[in-house]
């Protein structure tokens, strides 16, 4: 049984909702909807809360290998470089210098940073609060998210097309109310910072 099966039964039998958990975690509900979706998963150091909330063991939550590697800090630093919009204006903070993320993911896009996104134009594919992994490595795609920065919004994630002449930033809602971006030759141009790669909810990351 992978790790969010197992949070979701271990929270079923505490007769505990998504909401009540994350509440005794300190976290918001949709970091445990995400884990036990499968879509994210917990920091290390929340997996041993989970642990003892539920009353078993790491190793019994993630499986031995799982749980070897977690006890061994298979995780990085990446650096947390500031705010940008999904749609709505941001709530700028105070933010932490780092982020901690899985060894793998940092691995693989070794310049990646991240982004504190906040918003709900793209949340198909993002909780409106999030902290997202930019890779500036990787050529943005057609269909695929980015952040990207322009005159008129600043600091944007939005899935990016390009067309001949144009290049478009488009909303990805369950609402459908958030306008495209568009952007054509008399205009001022749409810089992309870089594809955004993985995500993690806000309120996992702790300063």
């Amino acid at each position: 049984m992978d790790l969010g099966k197992k949070i979701r039964r271990y929270r079923d039998g505490l007769g505990l909702t998504q909401a009540e958990l994350a509440a005794k975690l300190g976290l918001t509900y949709s970091s445990v909807s995400q884990w036990e979706s499968g879509r994210a998963i917990p920091r290390t150091p929340v997996i041993k809360q989970l642990a003892d909330l539920f009353g078993t063991t790491v190793a019994d939550l993630m499986g031995e290998d799982g749980a070897t590697a977690a006890l061994r800090g298979t995780s990085r630093m990446v650096p947390l470089l500031g705010f940008a919009h999904m749609g709505e204006p941001c709530d700028e903070g105070t933010l932490a210098d780092e982020v901690e993320v899985p060894a793998s993911i940092a691995d693989a896009h070794p310049r990646g940073f991240m982004v504190h996104a906040q918003g709900g134009c793209m949340d198909n594919r993002f909780p409106h609060d999030a902290l997202l992994l930019v890779d500036p490595d990787m050529e943005p795609a057609n269909g695929q998210p980015v952040l990207a920065e322009t005159e008129d919004f600043g600091a944007v994630v939005r899935n990016y097309t390009r067309g001949l002449s144009t290049v478009m930033l488009t909303a990805d809602s369950h609402s459908g109310e958030y306008d495209d971006i568009v952007a054509g030759p008399d205009d001022p141009p749409v810089t992309c910072r870089g594809r955004v790669v993985w995500y993690m909810g806000e309120r996992d990351e702790r300063p």
